[in-house]
C-alpha cells in the first residue's frame, strides 16, 4: 500500500507599508533651519547707499533723501554766508550696498562730510592790479572796504578823498573757500613795497634835492640812476628814479574850487 504525500501550500501575505511619522520636534527644527537660511540671505541684501567722491568712499547712508537734503543744506549755508552763487560737483553715482547701522553716517553730520570732500566752489572776485593777480576777495564791496583801510594806512584818515594810483580791475572767478583772503592779509599784500622805475619831469622851481626828497631818495641815488645828471636842471628835463612803491598805491584827489553859479536876472517888461 502506497502512501501519498500531500503537498502543503503556503500563502504569503502582502507586506505592510510603514509610514514615517513627523514629530513636533522635527518640525520645529525644520522651521528654525529655514529661518536661519532666510536670515543669512536677507542679512546680505543692500540696505544703504554708498557715498563716494572722485572714486573715494566717504561713507554710507540709509536713505537717498539724506544726500539730497545735505547738498541743499551746504549750498544754502554758503549762499547765505557770502550772498553769491555756489557750485557743488564731484559726487559719484550712488551704489546700493549692505551696511551695519553703526557704520552709517548720521544725517546731521552729512553736510560737513560733503563740504570737506566735494568740489565746492563759490563765485568770488579776483583783484587784479596793473595786470597782475593780487588776491581773491569776496565782492566789489570788499574793494571799497580796502580803499578805506589803505586811506588809514597812507594818510591816517579814512575820510580823505583819495583814489588808487594803479589800474585796478575785478574779475569773477569760481574757486574754493580757502582761497579767500581776509582783510588784514589783503591790506598787507597791497601796502607791500616793490621796486619800480619812474620818470619825473622837472617843473618850475624844482631842485635835485627836492626831487630826491619827493621819492624818499638821496641826491646820490638820483645821480646813480641818471648818467650825466647835475644840479643844473632844466624845465622839461626827465629824471629816472628807482623807488619802492606799494603794490596798490593811493593819492589824494585835489578838489577844484567850485564856481558860484550866477542866477540870471530877468528883466520885467
Amino acid at each position: 500500500m502506497k502512501l501519498s504525500k500531500k503537498s502543503k501550500t503556503i500563502y504569503l501575505s502582502s507586506s505592510k507599508r510603514r509610514r514615517s511619522k513627523v514629530t513636533p520636534k522635527g518640525l520645529g527644527l525644520g522651521i528654525v533651519g529655514a529661518g536661519i537660511i532666510l536670515g543669512v540671505a536677507f542679512g546680505f541684501l543692500p540696505n544703504a547707499y554708498q557715498v563716494s567722491v572722485g572714486g573715494e568712499v566717504i561713507g554710507v547712508v540709509s536713505k537717498k533723501e539724506y544726500i539730497d537734503t545735505a547738498l541743499q543744506t551746504v549750498e544754502k549755508q554758503l549762499e547765505t554766508k557770502y550772498k553769491t552763487d555756489v557750485e557743488i560737483e564731484g559726487l559719484d553715482d550712488l551704489k546700493r550696498v549692505h551696511a551695519k547701522k553703526k557704520d552709517m553716517i548720521d544725517p546731521n553730520n552729512l553736510p560737513t562730510y560733503l563740504r570737506e570732500n566735494m568740489d565746492v566752489t563759490i563765485k568770488f572776485q579776483k583783484l587784479i592790479v596793473d595786470g597782475k593777480e593780487v588776491a581773491i576777495i569776496e565782492s566789489p564791496a570788499t574793494l571799497d572796504e580796502l580803499k578805506d583801510e589803505l586811506k588809514q594806512v597812507y594818510f591816517k584818515d579814512k575820510e580823505v578823498n583819495a583814489k588808487f594810483t594803479n589800474d585796478v580791475k575785478l574779475e569773477e572767478v569760481y574757486t574754493t573757500e580757502d582761497k579767500l583772503v581776509d582783510m588784514e592779509t589783503l591790506v598787507d599784500l597791497c601796502k607791500k613795497r616793490q621796486r619800480e622805475e619812474v620818470t619825473y619831469t622837472v617843473q618850475q622851481g624844482d631842485s635835485l634835492w627836492g626831487i630826491a626828497s619827493k621819492f624818499n631818495l638821496t641826491v646820490d641815488d638820483l645821480i646813480g640812476s641818471n648818467e650825466g645828471l647835475t644840479t643844473n636842471l632844466k624845465i622839461g628835463q626827465e629824471i629816472k628814479a628807482n623807488v619802492r612803491v606799494p603794490v596798490l598805491g593811493m593819492e589824494i584827489v585835489k578838489e577844484e574850487p567850485k564856481e558860484e553859479s550866477k542866477e540870471e536876472v530877468k528883466e520885467t517888461p
